[in-house]
């Protein structure tokens, strides 16, 4: 690494043009390690900022999808119908290191940002193509959101509900998007690693389908090796050792025993309950046969206890288990806390704001800090000033309607 630098891909400029949340947030990885991100939007600004507007989203005082997908990034507005604006990009291009982009191909084709059209005239250029169901095949040109391409396509969208006749669970916002843009983000860095091994860049891709696929993968390996699955007319049966319990204050966590024979006693001992250990019951076979009894016995020991209570009985006893989080603990959760996967967003209009950090950390490598996701065309005028494009020049490009800010 260059010890001059502040950051590690300090250097790096990215040109964003992709929309939503999947392939913008492989930049957002990208310009946390400090590489400069240039955000193209239309006139009327990239679709993710009216994401919160559907009717179906919960509304607050700003955009809160755009604030995470959009953090350290600059925004440059182009109608890129138009002749002069499609140049500049062209020219913002060219002076990039990477391109990202998630437009369907029928619009790439149209606007001649296929590959083989940017490519040939910056060799260092790397490619990133962001797609829902590959860059191949009938689906190729189809459109797609997460939650068809990566939760339903993949499969997961009916293994996760209780029975094939349950009700389908749709995902949330950005479930399958981040994980792609992680994807992403990972085959830009592999392509950025040949291209200080070869001096050249290359075209690298992912979708949404084939992360689905991967998420999905055991079940779909499974399918593959023709495995019998069990009947899913009705919900199974969870044993004990792996269900959710409720507790005094009304909140849930699961228990994960898979080693039960090395967790089993350390949970009784937790519960104060080594009688259990003991019970005819539970012995051998009967942990299988009476887990209706197990159940009773294990719900009775923890209904009296707080969620703050249980933790502190089986946080540091041996025994797995998991919390089931709701989405207002998190700011004040000491793990995301300490751990710095809530980090300080920088924002005028907000006091202690925090956001999500990128879920990569290198060790020694510094992060930039967080600061507010840029209006529509914020950064338009500094960006072509240091493309040379003289005020006077921008002037009539905003007036004819190739720019705006």
């Amino acid at each position: 690494m260059d010890q001059s630098k502040k950051y590690l891909l300090e250097g790096i400029k990215i040109i964003d043009a992709a929309s939503f949340i999947a392939g913008p947030s492989a930049a957002t990885i990208m310009g946390d390690f400090g590489a400069e991100v240039i955000k193209i939007e239309p006139p009327t600004g990239d679709s993710l900022r009216n994401l919160i507007t559907n009717g179906r989203m919960p509304v607050g005082p700003d955009d809160y999808c755009w604030q995470l997908t959009s953090r350290n990034k600059k925004s440059v507005s182009l109608d890129l119908k138009n002749e002069k604006a499609h140049r500049i990009l062209m020219d913002l291009i060219n002076s990039a290191d990477i391109f990202i982009t998630n437009m369907p191909f029928p619009i790439r084709k149209k606007l001649k940002i296929m590959a083989e059209d940017i490519c040939p005239n910056n060799e260092k250029l790397i490619y990133a193509s962001l797609t829902g169901y590959g860059e191949v095949g009938p689906d190729a040109d189809r459109t797609a959101y997460d939650s068809m391409a990566w939760w339903a396509r993949s499969g997961l969208m009916d293994f996760v509900r209780p029975s094939s006749t349950s009700s389908v669970a749709w995902s949330t916002p950005g479930m399958g998007d981040h994980p792609t843009g992680v994807a992403l983000y990972g085959a830009i860095m592999t392509a950025l690693y040949r291209r200080q091994k070869t001096g050249k860049g290359g075209e690298v891709s992912t979708s949404l389908m084939a992360n689905g696929a991967w998420a999905n993968g055991v079940f779909i390996q499974a399918a593959l090796m023709d495995v019998d699955f069990p009947d899913r007319s009705e919900p199974l049966p969870r044993h004990p050792f792996y269900d959710f319990y409720t507790t005094k204050d009304n909140r849930e966590f699961a228990l994960g025993l898979v080693n039960a024979a090395k967790e089993w006693p350390k949970l009784a001992e937790a519960l104060n309950r080594k009688d259990l250990l003991t019970d005819e019951r539970f012995i051998n076979e009967g942990l299988v046969e009476n887990i209706d009894d197990l159940k009773k016995e294990l719900s009775l020991g923890f209904s009296g206890k707080t969620l703050d209570e249980i933790n502190e009985l089986l946080r540091n006893s041996g025994v797995t288990y998991g919390v089931l989080g709701k989405t207002t603990d998190h700011k004040k959760d000491k793990q995301f806390l300490e751990t710095k996967t809530l980090v300080k967003l920088e924002h005028e209009g907000f006091k202690n704001l925090l956001t999500i950090n990128s879920p990569i950390t290198i060790k020694d490598e510094n992060k930039k800090k967080s600061y507010r996701a840029p209006k529509v065309g914020e950064h338009t005028r500094e960006v072509l000033d240091e493309l040379g494009i003289g005020k006077e020049l921008q002037e009539k490009l905003h007036d004819e309607g190739a720019i705006f800010w």
